[in-house]
């Protein structure tokens, strides 16, 4: 029997204790990748059985489980949807899907998908518990944590926005200027602060960064048009002519104005001042025009276009309605006709 004994000292034993550990770590390891895949199946399961399809009809979900079509034509399919506006049989489609396709990678794509539809298609809270449910099995990723921040910011929720930053900025180092947007959103809805400390803070942030300054000096002149005028940035004029043209003339800093070009033509076309015979903007120069001859019948309109993607809003914006840009908005300016409120009272 002596034979068969390995002492304690035998390089041999070293050996046999090490196959026996790596024996035993890859059979827990298989065991624990099989529970773990098992745990996310029923976590999914439990997922999907929080929420009834939108529409009555499931015929377009038997097909989906029946069809000899690929999972990858049903995705395509089902975006086709969702670019036409018909989120409901694009959720559908997700949903028979999740269902279908066992594979993590798919399931994770899918429910990325399937969250932007929900997002899309106004359902909050659905699209964070999606978004969430991502983050439960998968948190490195940047698209689930880039949407929990937009639906927080949405149910104006920033505080929560600013936790989930914490951990994209870990992901995406670039996304700094997506953090000092949520804090200045923040610090102007802060009721505990008051209207001057406010202005004092947004003027410190745009000092120190140098950024979002369409929303500072939006709310600055809109509040605090005399602090607005005192840190102005007059490389920013025309990209602020609308804020600058709803100004009142009792609140113009007129040596400001006299000092640059543009304000000197912005505020000649709008009839505040006259120092300005001519601009090259075609639209002011008509006006200074108008107002030299005393019609006073035309004014400007404004549009505002995202820098990134170049689409046209009819309202100003901090963060693109489109392709969710920060601090892009540009003004688009054009003649119309002046509107004058008519007194239709009998007296």
């Amino acid at each position: 029997m002596d034979t068969f004994f390995i002492e304690f000292r035998d390089p041999l034993f070293g050996i046999v204790v090490f196959f026996i550990l790596l024996f035993i770590l890859s059979f827990l390891s298989y065991w624990w990748g099989r529970y773990k895949t098992s745990r996310e199946h029923r976590d999914l399961e439990s997922f999907l059985g929080k929420f009834e399809s939108i529409t009555e009809g499931d015929k377009l979900s038997e097909q989906v489980q029946t069809n000899s079509l690929t999972s990858e034509s049903w995705l395509f399919l089902a975006q086709s949807f969702e670019h036409q506006g018909n989120y409901e049989k694009s959720i559908e489609i997700y949903h028979a899907l999740l269902s279908k396709n066992r594979d993590p990678i798919f399931q994770k794509d899918a429910l990325l998908l399937l969250g932007k539809s929900f997002f899309k298609a106004g359902f909050l809270e659905r699209s964070r518990q999606t978004f969430l449910q991502i983050l439960s099995n998968a948190p490195r990723t940047p698209q689930a944590l880039h949407f929990l921040i937009l639906i927080y910011e949405q149910l104006q929720q920033y505080d929560k926005a600013l936790e989930v930053m914490e951990s994209l900025e870990e992901l995406s180092p670039q996304s700094k200027r997506e953090r000092l947007y949520l804090e200045c959103r923040i610090l102007i809805g802060d009721h505990r602060l008051s209207v001057d400390e406010k202005a004092q803070r947004l003027v410190e942030l745009y000092q120190q960064h140098r950024t979002m300054g369409y929303m500072i000096f939006e709310w600055l002149f809109t509040y605090r048009p005399r602090d607005g005028w005192n840190s102005f940035d007059q490389s920013l004029s025309e990209r602020l002519s609308d804020v600058l043209w709803r100004i009142g003339d009792e609140n113009l800093d007129l040596d400001i104005i006299a000092s640059n070009a543009y304000l000197r033509e912005l505020y000649s076309a709008k009839g505040s001042v006259a120092l300005a015979e001519g601009s090259s903007v075609f639209e002011l120069d008509t006006l200074i025009a108008l107002r030299r001859c005393g019609v006073t019948k035309a004014t400007l309109q404004f549009e505002y276009r995202c820098h990134e993607c170049k689409q046209i809003s009819f309202l100003p914006f901090h963060r693109c309605p489109h392709c969710r840009a920060i601090d892009s908005v540009e003004t688009v300016m054009s003649l119309t006709k002046e509107q004058f409120e008519e007194n239709n009272s009998l007296q």
